[in-house]
């Protein structure tokens, strides 16, 4: 806004600190001098550097008028990977017998606290095939039978609500997620979202829609449990990092949130 660079106020390193920092800084920043963006300024470099490093980077911001090698470019931080997720072993296998998940979905524990750049990829590589390997391998033992009607009938009544994510429900759980649970966030905000996250869940909602508000209430109770700061994941009430969290957080149906030193689960594969 004003024309000057900000990383050094946040980081003696600057603009080449980590990412989540520069992150917390641009919305720490924005929020200082009430804007939606800051600018990237990358004039110094080199035209012919720039199209050929970032070619795809290049043409969009054409596309919308902006030549990067000349402009100054607003920016926000935004939404980009999830290191959460379901609890697998090392070959996909989850808590329910007969499920597999592999890439994004999952928390292997590969990523540690703040993953790596393209380490994703190889993540959905790597766990990917193994799932694939271990679900076939799996299906030659397994003794398969029908669900009882009982287990089936309140999904069947559900989906009289549809089964797509309302537009209303996933555009509020995305303001409260970005306002309360995003980069900078306290105790007082993340209980305010869960308290919201409550009252939404009270409607008549579709399958998807539940899902969706359930799984931002997980991250925002994980976030609340998480008295520390660690790796991507930060508070502002609690900016260092505590040993007594050097776990990872486990949620599961029934029983309150806890610490595990172990991600892997133990997984039984007969009678799916």
């Amino acid at each position: 806004k004003y024309g000057e660079r900000f990383m050094p106020r946040y980081d003696e390193r600057a603009e080449l600190a980590p990412r989540d920092i520069v992150a917390r800084s641009i919305v720490a920043e924005m929020r200082r001098t009430g804007t939606r963006t800051v600018f990237l300024d990358m004039t110094a470099l080199d035209e012919d550097f720039l199209k050929h490093r970032f070619p795809k980077i290049y043409e969009t911001c054409k596309f919308y008028g902006l030549d990067i090698a000349k402009d100054m470019l607003p920016v926000s931080p935004a939404s980009h990977y999830c290191m959460g997720g379901i609890r697998t072993d090392l070959w996909g296998r989850s808590t329910l017998p007969g499920l597999y998940a592999a890439g994004e979905v999952t928390c292997t524990g590969v990523h540690g606290a703040n993953r790596l750049a393209s380490n994703s990829l190889l993540e959905g590589l790597v766990f990917g095939a193994r799932a694939g390997s271990a679900a076939a391998a799996d299906s030659l033992k397994a003794q398969v039978s029908s669900p009882k009607s009982q287990d089936a009938r309140p999904v069947a009544l559900d989906l009289e609500h549809g089964t797509q994510i309302s537009t209303a429900v996933k555009k509020r759980v995305k303001r409260i997620m970005w306002e309360r649970v995003g980069i900078l966030r306290d105790k007082e905000s993340l209980k305010r979202a869960i308290k919201e996250f409550d009252q939404i869940a009270t409607g008549n909602l579709s399958t998807s829609s539940r899902n969706f508000v359930t799984l931002a209430r997980l991250v925002a109770t994980s976030a609340l449990w998480r008295e520390e700061s660690r790796g991507g994941h930060f508070r502002n009430d609690f900016p260092e990092q505590d040993d007594k969290f050097k776990v990872h957080s486990i949620q599961e149906i029934g029983s309150p949130i806890y610490g595990s030193e172990k991600i892997s689960p133990s997984v039984q594969i007969k009678n799916q």
